[in-house]
């Protein structure tokens, strides 16, 4: 889910061409409304894109709810719809197809189509090979999906895709079934506990499959295009992470996981228990920090979906910096710290986009895709864990798992369990760092006679007060550590010194 390619420590900004402009909620559920589950059959010709579909969506929803948006772009001709046994005819309201719902609490929506998708299906290259494959994020998947395309309805998923012989699929969810019928192959794919529909995917395509186990019943696959086979062991770190994060934040909530090699324009996408990666990453950069960033947002950003486009900092300024916790718990602090000192790195780009990491108003998810909700999320996320202490940050995250999976979580939703299980008030933290778009300054007075380093600290409004944060300082090739909060350092050579704070955000002006 990435605008423009820009890789930092395995998070990939993005670049396809989304549906036409979407209304003001993009594509929020009516009050009242929950899909809970899509069973989706697909028929795909890969040489041409053409689908021949069925979707059913098992919906609850209150009794006086008449009727369910579905975003479903025009290029695609709906054959039938039924309301349970009852045929219907949707209207189409520009990219919605409105559904109508039964009278009850419950209703069964079955819609037939068939054509070729102009967004969210995709066919791209790599080493001569072409391969098939979903983008549906943030709403991209109107263009195959008929759904609610809205973070904040999660849902389960049975996906049934059948494909000439000769091609090899994946799929989101565990593999259930393989059938060899006459000239096609169909796969069927169970994803039992729930996730976002943009993160529902297939691809289709030359791919060679290598499986382990982790543990007795998790199945971990590779799934590479034949021109990288033999790189699988760039990936071998998969299940150490997966067993890493399922002790770190709770158990894996899918039952298969499969890291898939597919042609995209950016570094990764985390879809359900299948993220996929950009073919040519095992030559751009760092493979294996990306996959550990996906493998996060399976437990959130999938499983514990975001509220609204506003909280996109809860997935991924997650993701992004409980990668960092990974490489300090498996490699070392030097690792992670040189990580957060990259993350809280600011250029005059950067200073540009930076805005409030929540901002004030409904967004539009693509443009709020800057590296604000990344890495000013990632550093919040270590600010607070300064501020909290390791044991009662890593309780908080268990505890959100444990309330929110298969549910959205809000920024509020976010605070109030931090602050009801560290019993502090971080009302202010909040506003300054959070829903504000201000940044402190790091003032920096190097007097080279004495070969002492001065700072100090203006403008945190007193957030910064008690938090225990480091700076880095870089002289002669070397680095050495101290808390901002001493002021002052006396350093072995007489070279002015670089200075970084380690994984807090900060103008920096040397006086």
């Amino acid at each position: 889910m990435r605008r423009w390619i820009a890789i930092w420590q395995g998070v990939g900004l993005l670049g396809l061409v989304a549906c036409s402009t979407p209304p003001q909620d993009f594509y929020r559920p009516p009050p009242g409304v929950n899909v809970q589950h899509y069973a989706v059959s697909l028929t795909l010709e890969p040489e041409t894109r053409r689908l021949e579909a069925q979707v059913m969506l098992e919906v609850r929803h209150q009794r006086n709810v008449a009727e369910l948006p579905l975003c479903f772009t025009a290029a695609l001709t709906i054959d039938s719809a039924r309301v349970g046994d009852r045929p219907v005819q949707p209207v189409r309201r520009g990219e919605r197809l409105v559904m109508p719902l039964s009278g009850s609490t419950r209703s069964q929506l079955t819609l037939w189509y068939h054509g070729i998708p102009e967004v969210g299906l995709y066919a791209g290259q790599h080493a001569g090979q072409t391969v098939v494959f979903t983008d549906s994020w943030p709403y991209r998947g109107c263009g195959w999906l008929p759904a609610v395309h809205h973070p904040s309805d999660p849902a389960t998923l049975d996906l049934t895709l059948t494909v000439p012989v000769g091609y090899k699929a994946i799929g989101s969810g565990r593999l259930v079934r393989r059938d060899t019928l006459s000239g096609h192959v169909r796969y069927q794919w169970w994803l039992d506990a729930s996730a976002p529909t943009y993160s529902f995917a297939f691809a289709v395509g030359d791919f060679v499959q290598t499986d382990t186990t982790l543990g007795d019943t998790l199945k971990v696959s590779y799934v590479l295009l034949s021109s990288d086979r033999d790189r699988v062991y760039r990936l071998w770190r998969t299940p150490e992470a997966l067993r890493w994060f399922s002790q770190w934040l709770g158990p894996y909530p899918y039952r298969s996981y499969a890291v898939v090699q597919v042609p995209i324009d950016y570094a990764g996408m985390e879809n359900a228990s299948a993220p996929f990666l950009r073919a040519d990453l095992f030559e751009l950069g760092d493979i294996e920090g990306v996959q550990v960033h996906e493998l996060v947002h399976q437990w959130f950003g999938n499983h514990v979906t975001i509220a609204n486009w506003r909280d996109l900092w809860l997935s991924e300024g997650t993701a992004t910096y409980l990668t960092t916790l990974f490489y300090e718990a498996t490699v070392g602090v030097e690792v992670a710290r040189q990580q957060w000192v990259e993350m809280a790195r600011l250029t005059p780009e950067a200073f540009r986009l930076h805005g409030a990491l929540v901002p004030s108003r409904v967004v539009d998810p693509e443009a709020h895709l800057t590296w604000v909700p990344y890495r000013k999320g990632a550093c919040v996320l270590h600010l607070l864990r300064l501020k909290l202490g390791d044991a009662a940050f890593r309780q908080a995250w268990q505890t959100i798992y444990q309330r929110f999976a298969g549910k959205p979580l809000s920024t509020e939703g976010f605070r109030a369990v931090l602050e009801e299980l560290s019993h502090q008030d971080l009302g202010a933290v909040f506003a300054y760092w959070v829903y504000s778009d201000r940044l402190p300054t790091l003032h920096v007075r190097w007097e080279a006679e004495t070969r002492r380093l001065r700072w100090w600290i203006t403008g945190d409004a007193g957030t910064l007060a008690d938090v225990p944060f480091l700076l880095a300082i870089r002289q002669e090739g070397q680095v050495q550590y101290a808390y901002a909060q001493e002021q002052q350092a006396l350093l072995a050579e007489a070279s002015r010194p670089e200075v970084h704070p380690v994984g807090i955000l900060m103008h920096i002006t040397e006086e």
